[in-house]
């Protein structure tokens, strides 16, 4: 995959018993730096992060590649601003068998409810995963929890999860109606797509530009 968000693979081999994967060396952080709540980043800025991040998942869904396992850790923030989608490690082309058999892979608070009940999955897979991803880093807090994994894999696959704006009363109200469409249980109720997604998430942001430019003519 070639795409300026998404982390550049060099080489891969095995010397010896060590295999090996060379890839670009990124300067900046993922985003699990700011998934606290008292170290949340700008509302304005997260919309640009997800952005890119949707329209790199993008790239990698029309070229048949689902990842699998988006998370705050997986998504790296560079020093230049911009975002690299990182670790591929258990992304399947969408033709394999394993997509569409009971085995589960991923990290298990931002999978999607077919990933939970081994369902076969596509790009819409990933876009609840970024869902969770953009709920997270506007409120410091997770969508779905539970004291047990069978208590959160109940709350994914049938939980309502909280209004991130009662959580943080800045999120504007179109910021969380895009998070609800993400994190919709059925995929035939989320975006089609993450260049959809990416689409209204540029055009909120365009809307807040456009709001802030006006109150500074005032």
């Amino acid at each position: 995959l070639n795409h300026p968000s998404i982390i550049s693979i060099y080489d891969v081999g095995e010397d010896y018993d060590l295999t090996y994967i060379a890839m670009e060396f990124l300067e900046g952080e993922d985003l699990e730096s700011f998934c606290q709540k008292d170290t949340l980043l700008p509302i304005r800025k997260v919309i640009d992060i997800m952005a890119e991040a949707a329209e790199a998942l993008d790239y990698a869904h029309k070229r048949g590649i689902i990842h699998r396992d988006i998370k705050p850790a997986n998504i790296m923030l560079l020093k230049s601003g911009h975002v690299k989608v990182t670790d591929f490690g258990i992304a399947k082309a969408m033709s394999s068998s394993q997509t569409k058999s009971g085995i589960i892979l991923g990290t298990p608070n931002y999978m999607s409810p077919e990933q939970i009940n081994g369902l076969p999955i596509d790009g819409r897979s990933d876009i609840f995963s970024l869902g969770v991803v953009f709920f997270q880093l506007l409120t410091g807090d997770l969508p779905f929890k539970g004291r047990t994994l069978t208590e959160l894999f109940y709350n994914i696959t049938q939980g309502r999860h909280p209004s991130a704006r009662h959580i943080n009363p800045r999120i504007p109200r179109p910021c969380e109606q895009i998070i609800d469409k993400a994190l919709a249980k059925q995929p035939g109720q989320r975006f089609q797509s993450a260049s959809e997604l990416a689409r209204y998430l540029r055009l909120l942001a365009k809307k807040i530009d456009e709001t802030r430019a006006r109150r500074m003519d005032k």
